[in-house]
């Protein structure tokens, strides 16, 4: 009984931290592009939210798996971290890091963007960061 109450607890940690998604606050996504840092964009919004608010330079997929999966095909490729932008960074974005990495995209290299851009659009607080004072990479 011992030993199963010690595999028990070795194995939560495990189970919590490969449930957990990789974020990218806004602040520090436009820290990376104001550096020339390579990654590329993937923009999840819907159209009319992508042509009110995106990064310049990402790639519009709307929310569509055919796209997505296109789309990964070209990235698998690059080089550098790729960013899912979604309206909210929620299940959306969840899931279309999801179809990037069964396209063969490595998963450690997708990040998602938090709060989506709903937070990038309002410079909301982040975790990580204070609010933005200039982001000059919005459209």
């Amino acid at each position: 009984m011992k030993h199963i109450v010690i595999l028990v607890l070795l194995l939560i940690p495990a189970i919590v931290f490969a449930s957990q998604t990789s974020t990218v606050c806004h602040n520090e996504l436009a820290a990376w592009i104001n550096e020339n840092r390579p990654l590329a964009i993937v923009d999840i919004q819907t159209p009319a939210g992508f042509k009110e608010h995106n990064y310049t330079d990402s790639i519009p997929t709307g929310n569509n798996p055919l796209r997505l999966k296109k789309t990964a095909e070209k990235l698998k490729s690059s080089k550098g971290r790729i960013v899912v932008v979604s309206k909210s960074g929620g299940n959306d974005a969840i899931n279309a890091r999801e179809t990037l990495a069964q396209a063969g995209v490595k998963r450690s290299r997708i990040l998602i963007l938090e709060g989506g851009m709903e937070a990038a659009s309002s410079k909301a607080s982040c975790d990580c960061c204070k609010p933005a004072s200039k982001q000059t990479t919005l459209k």
